[in-house]
């Protein structure tokens, strides 16, 4: 990184649960990007198997400890693998918070707006400051925060809009896309104009539900996409991850533009290999792991949850 701005990847799917939690620290401030994490519900007719909700209970120790190092906490959309209305998070650490929040009324579905009025209530009273930033630049010392306006959640607008922001101080920018799922949409070409990133944190396409709920043709758009960033000079890194990560063969599918990568001396990398362990693709592996042991987390998730407001299905 460069000599002012520290990079933390939190918790994401190459680390075993669903999230693209984020931190980043400057020498003006700290953001905490979608401080949360969740599990698949279902995957492969399964619930979450007992090591993926202690992995999940361990991310949120983390997520905790770091909220309370924030000065702010950005939430760029309603989903609960980006946002927490204290579920698994002590509301307590928000106090003081300056919260940076994709706006709560405008481009957002109906259940993300019911969720974000839901997290709204519970953060008014104890944060510092909210503040809606779709589109929006925020300056704090040298430390520039520049938010997309609301972008499509992958090829369509079904699942409701996103925020990606660019964070950049004198001598570092970081590109964070949030769940535009591979940026298949014309829309999300947006991001190459407001941000010439270092390192792109970019969420992929989710190639798990590619001839179900997403398509061919959205799949070769989101490669497109990813090609476009070997034409940014400052990019040194990719770390593709996410969605992407939710099978364990995603490689073979983007292995020409891997290839492609390589060639110019940039880099395409999972979260895992970004940080230096080892990739745990637990949601993928959950069949494997009834096999070796047929044990559900339900109720080790359902006894650590703060809040009884929210359904279980909700959790995840």
């Amino acid at each position: 990184m460069g000599k002012s701005m520290i990079l933390k990847l939190i918790a994401f799917e190459s680390l075993g649960v669903r999230s693209q939690a984020t931190y980043i620290q400057t020498s003006d401030t700290s953001i905490f990007i979608d401080p949360s994490a969740a599990l698949a519900p279902r995957r492969y007719n399964l619930p979450p198997h007992k090591i993926e909700a202690l992995r999940l209970l361990e991310m949120f120790e983390n997520i905790n400890s770091l909220i309370q190092d924030s000065e702010y906490i950005v939430i760029t959309h309603y989903h609960y693998d980006h946002h927490d209305p204290g579920r698994f998070i002590d509301v307590d650490n928000y106090k003081g918070k300056i919260f940076l929040l994709k706006d709560p009324k405008q481009y957002i579905n109906f259940s993300q707006k019911v969720r974000a009025n839901r997290f709204l209530n519970l953060i008014k009273s104890r944060c510092k400051d909210i503040k809606i930033i779709d589109g929006k630049t925020i300056s704090i010392g040298k430390t520039r925060l520049t938010f997309s306006r609301p972008l499509p959640h992958g090829e369509s607008t079904r699942l409701g809009y996103v925020l990606s922001l660019c964070v950049s101080d004198e001598d570092y920018t970081v590109l964070f896309t949030s769940d535009i799922e591979g940026g298949p949409a014309e829309e999300h070409m947006q991001l190459l104009k407001i941000c010439s990133p270092k390192i792109a944190i970019i969420d992929g396409p989710p190639t798990y539900l590619l001839h179900h709920s997403y398509s061919m043709a959205s799949f070769e758009r989101s490669l497109q996409f990813l090609k476009l960033f070997l034409q940014m000079p400052e990019l040194e890194i990719v770390i593709l991850d996410h969605h992407i990560c939710r099978e364990l063969n995603y490689l073979n599918k983007i292995l020409e533009v891997v290839k492609e990568f390589n060639k110019t001396g940039k880099k395409i990398i999972n979260a895992a290999e970004f940080i230096g362990v080892e990739a745990q693709f637990l949601e993928a592996q959950r069949k494997e792991l009834y096999s070796r042991e047929p044990s559900s987390g339900i109720e080790i998730l359902r006894s650590s949850i703060r809040i009884d407001a929210i359904e279980l299905d909700d959790v995840y």
